[in-house]
């Protein structure tokens, strides 16, 4: 092999050597990003949007972020609660994830399902 396509295949290993990713799960019995007279109150009688889901993530290309702010958890759960119409998560899955290959791309996300509930301080 001629010293500069050796070159060439050291590079390639060494990025796909340092690339790494990580995940972290988690399970909440309940999450909320508002105001929610639920705890305490009985959900019986309240409306309740199974299965909804919800990410947010950013890029990384060639050190430009595709976003200023880095993703948080509460931007997934707001998410997830204006697409179930509700104010309270319950027997939610949460995941946190990055990828990264150095100096080319990144990216970095989290993601949230379950049950929306709209709770309401009972008359």
């Amino acid at each position: 092999m001629r010293p500069r396509a050796l070159a060439r295949v050291a590079l390639v290993l060494l990025l796909v050597a340092a690339g790494g990713c990580a995940t972290e799960r988690f399970r909440f019995a309940a999450l909320s990003s508002q105001p929610v007279p639920a705890l305490g109150y009985p959900l019986e009688g309240s409306r309740v949007v199974p299965d909804v889901a919800s990410e947010v993530r950013s890029h990384t290309i060639l050190w430009i972020p595709t976003n200023t702010d880095a993703p948080t958890l509460q931007d997934a759960v707001d998410g997830a609660l204006r697409r179930g119409g509700g104010n309270l998560l319950v027997d939610v899955d949460v995941e946190h994830w990055w990828v990264f290959v150095p100096f080319l791309y990144g990216q970095e996300g989290w993601r949230v399902r379950g049950d929306v509930v709209r709770s309401v301080e009972p008359r």
